[in-house]
């Protein structure tokens, strides 16, 4: 009897549907209880509206139960996705083998079983009824046991309300410390800033670092002049803007960075910073259908190098202004962003390179005089550098006065107090 309600086709279609849906509210309840300041962003994004239109479209058109079946379990769910890094884990801790195509041959292996036991033996509603039972309780889960990040109240430093000139602070993300480049040989020596920032009349410190390894939290921490009581993303985006730079009584304070109104929703860098779906359908597919019709500005395969050519622009927007102004442009290398995956760590320190001798061929054309500040938020977090080593940044400085002796004992943290505005 039991098997005759389970494998009736109705039946099996709604335990799918409502597989689904369970799915989808425990995600959006977690976006929602976890960072509620930023649900109706995150949640509405581009690419989860084209996700939600696949859900209801596949109910409406797959007419054949397995093939509706395989389609639910294998775009929209995310345990495919999951199940990923739980093999490849294994694979390294266990049996010590390191490889990726054995990691997706594996998978490939579990995938045509899955076909086989779905097509070959009338399993499927069992399996139905299982994922309803887990995707059920890992919605009880989200219920009891997410926490909430809120916006708590910024500690400022002193304002600087007075600057003598422009000043530009040109922030490379996650670019290391020259000590680390050269103990690990992460680059040709050509590639070392020491090789070509003194040409253009930079003066370098080696022994900059800062207090964390995470760019929320670094951002906060330059931006403030402060270490705060608690961090989390939103205080970072606060922070573009209130900060010591945004109370100057005769200059303007201008941001252009990934956590910005502008740069965040709808891109890459909203995944690293709130909780969202975890499919094929919104980490690979629709992504990668969006990133054919647009650079960037829509989906989650934002292509950085869209990102950092308007950093740029609006780097040399800025320094043709008349007004006095203070400016942060947070360009995002050397990270391994989709433009430059697979390829080494020393293209990805060139391709930063680039960035920084175009900015400062901008600032030389429109406002030469200025004083720019390049840095990093911290240093590069591989994991053959030792954590000690990963917070190591860079820190290279022309027509500005800094106390590097203040910076290199308290951290990135005291960057805006050791300079002489």
């Amino acid at each position: 009897m039991m098997s005759d309600v389970l494998t009736s086709a109705k039946k099996v279609r709604a335990l799918i549907l409502v597989t689904n849906l369970v799915y989808i509210a425990s995600l959006l309840l977690k976006m929602a209880i976890s960072n509620p300041a930023y649900f109706f962003e995150n949640a509405f994004q581009t690419t989860n509206l084209f996700f939600y239109a696949y859900m209801l479209l596949s109910w409406l058109l797959i007419r054949n139960d397995k093939l509706y079946f395989l389609s639910s379990f294998l775009l929209i769910l995310d345990l495919p996705v999951d199940l990923k890094p739980q093999v490849q884990t294994f694979l390294t801790a266990q049996l010590h083998i390191g490889s990726p195509w054995l990691v997706y041959g594996v998978l490939i292996v579990l995938l045509a079983l899955l076909v086989f036991i779905v097509f070959r033996y009338k399993a499927m509603a069992y399996l139905q009824v299982f994922l309803l039972f887990f995707y059920g309780v890992s919605l009880l889960v989200i219920v009891f046991q997410t926490k909430t990040i809120r916006s708590t109240a910024l500690h400022i430093d002193t304002p600087i309300a007075n600057i003598s000139k422009n000043y530009y602070f040109l922030l490379f993300d996650e670019y290391p410390n020259e000590k680390v480049m050269r103990q690990y040989k992460l680059c040709e020596k050509a590639d070392y800033p020491s090789s070509f920032l003194p040409k253009q009349g930079f003066t370098g410190d080696r022994d900059s670092w800062s207090n964390y390894l995470s760019t929320s939290r670094s951002t906060v921490n330059f931006l403030t002049g402060s270490l705060q009581a608690t961090y989390n993303v939103n205080n970072a985006i606060d922070a573009l803007d209130s900060n010591v730079f945004t109370h100057g009584v005769d200059y303007s304070f201008i941001a252009f960075s990934v956590l910005d109104q502008r740069n965040r929703p709808n891109s890459l860098f909203a995944r690293y910073y709130f909780y969202n779906f975890n499919n094929l359908l919104t980490v690979k597919i629709i992504p990668w259908c969006i990133s054919q019709i647009t650079r960037r500005g829509v989906g989650d395969y934002t292509d950085c190098d869209a990102y950092n050519a308007d950093a740029l622009a609006r780097l040399d927007e800025c320094s043709a202004s008349a007004r006095p102004h203070a400016a942060y442009i947070h360009f995002f290398t050397p990270h391994a962003y989709p433009l430059v995956r697979g390829e080494p760590i020393s293209q990805r320190i060139r391709n930063a390179n680039e960035w920084m001798l175009e900015a400062i061929r901008v600032i030389n054309r429109n406002d030469p005089n200025a004083g720019i500040i390049i840095f990093s938020d911290h240093g590069l977090r591989e994991l053959f550098i030792p954590l000690r080593q990963r917070n190591l940044n860079l820190l290279y400085y022309r027509n500005a006065a800094i106390d590097t002796d203040l910076v290199n004992k308290n951290g990135l943290v005291a960057l805006e107090k050791s300079i002489k505005f």
